[in-house]
């Protein structure tokens, strides 16, 4: 945290502006498709015209955070990405998810992500994060893509209908696969191959797979 924090402090970002940030996320989300490369400029970039200093910090050893979101000034917020999962699917959803955290919870609060829901969690941070975790999946799966991706998960579904159904909804293939599987809708040995390896290096770059 203490790493992110001081590298989230250093961007240079504009006054924070929820208007600005809740314009920006289509944007963001046609990043999907695009290479890691582009992501490692274009998210930070983007999020700093919103007041949001975006930075990318590889996960400890025996770290289950894939993300963080602290306010640093009234005006300015620093979340930190990391690359736990490995996979494009996680990475993007813990994107949105953080930002969930921007948009719609305390400024004076921190929100650290991990894949435990400690046991003497109180219901109010249940709660943020299960509106975080509704935002993060009706941002890249919006609602008037909905009835085609309820179609999609009813029955098993041959990898080409799956990866017809991203590109007429803008997002990547494995970040359908990943909600598929979430779902219960496809097993978690299957669509691996649709899904990018992601590699956060201590530099801060990203790598792909």
């Amino acid at each position: 945290m203490r790493q992110a924090e001081l590298k989230a402090r250093a961007l240079r970002c504009e006054p924070y502006d929820r208007s600005t940030l809740l314009e920006l996320l289509p944007q963001l989300r046609a990043l999907t498709v695009e290479e890691p490369a582009l992501w490692l400029t274009e998210i930070p970039r983007l999020c700093a015209r919103a007041g949001v200093a975006v930075v990318f910090v590889p996960a400890p050893p025996n770290s289950r955070v894939s993300g963080v979101t602290r306010w640093l000034t009234p005006e300015k917020v620093g979340v930190a990405l990391s690359d736990r999962f490995k996979k494009d699917d996680h990475f993007w959803f813990t994107l949105f998810h953080e930002l969930g955290h921007v948009l719609l919870h305390g400024k004076r609060l921190t929100f650290i992500d991990d894949t435990r829901r400690d046991d003497d969690a109180t219901p109010e941070g249940d709660r943020s994060e299960d509106e975080a975790d509704t935002f993060a999946a009706d941002t890249l799966i919006p609602p008037e893509h909905a009835a085609a991706y309820q179609r999609l998960a009813q029955r098993p579904t041959p990898f080409t209908k799956i990866e017809a159904f991203a590109h007429q909804a803008g997002i990547a293939p494995g970040i359908v696969i990943g909600r598929l599987q979430h779902d219960k809708a496809l097993d978690w040995k299957h669509g691996y191959k649709l899904k990018r390896t992601i590699e956060i290096t201590l530099s801060g770059d990203l790598k792909t797979g």
